[in-house]
């Protein structure tokens, strides 16, 4: 449960989005972008991981339940999003129709569908993965970027994972840096590892966002305390 008064800026809530949205939406509090990894729906697990996060919540849903769940986490982000703003979602392959459906319904314009390669391959009987898409969403109509980058997006994978599904913080950076300017609040209801709010601290960007999952959230508080704490010395020897 969520039992602050005021929602504040650069904090994650350890809470289901949905509620954090609800009460972010009531209090008229609203964002300048959502950058967000929701589960795929695909009963995601692990087969390196097993000792951390084999289990992703909400990824094993049936059918119908995971269409309303992405639904309602869709219209939630464009309730708490500012007038003509992106959001940027991931996804995986196989689920695209669902997600296209859910983005749509809830009012947002899909722009273009981004890709994130890997420098490595997963596993695979037939072809071996190696690329996660995203869409490029608008609400209204934001003002371009200043350079358009490409919708093929090169990064190296994380090597260390904290998280069977984590994210660079290079490719976080390269979305904010070019759908984001400093002082903007970037939204991501489902944090992880707490990449987006690392990727934020970084380029001067507030946060706020939610995680469900107790050991996510804590291992994802310690990550980002230690990377403001090593800012912050640079900072002081500089």
């Amino acid at each position: 449960m969520i039992t602050e008064n005021l929602i504040e800026k650069d904090k994650v809530y350890e809470c289901d989005c949905m509620e954090l949205m609800r009460v972010m939406a009531a209090q008229d509090l609203k964002v300048d972008c959502v950058i967000t990894d929701p589960p795929y729906g695909i009963n995601f697990s692990s087969h390196f991981r097993k000792e951390k996060f084999e289990v992703i919540l909400n990824d094993n849903l049936g059918d119908e339940e995971f269409k309303k769940f992405l639904q309602d986490y869709f219209d939630g982000c464009y309730k708490i999003l500012k007038e003509d703003s992106f959001l940027i979602s991931f996804m995986g392959w196989s689920t695209i129709p669902k997600f296209n459906r859910a983005i749509k319904a809830a009012g947002f314009e899909i722009k273009s569908m981004p890709i994130w390669v890997k420098n490595n391959f997963g596993l695979g009987y037939y072809t071996r993965p190696q690329y996660e898409p995203m869409y490029l969403c608008l609400k209204g109509k934001p003002n371009p970027p200043e350079t358009a980058i490409s919708d093929v997006i090169n990064c190296s994978r994380v090597p260390n994972l904290i998280h069977s599904c984590q994210k660079p913080v290079d490719l976080i950076c390269k979305l904010l840096s070019t759908f984001t300017k400093k002082g903007d609040i970037v939204f991501d209801g489902f944090m992880g590892s707490f990449t987006t709010a690392v990727a934020c601290h970084k380029l001067q960007r507030h946060f706020i966002g939610a995680e469900q999952d107790g050991k996510c959230y804590e291992v994802g508080k310690k990550r980002l305390k230690d990377f403001q704490s090593q800012i912050s010395l640079f900072d002081v020897a500089s």
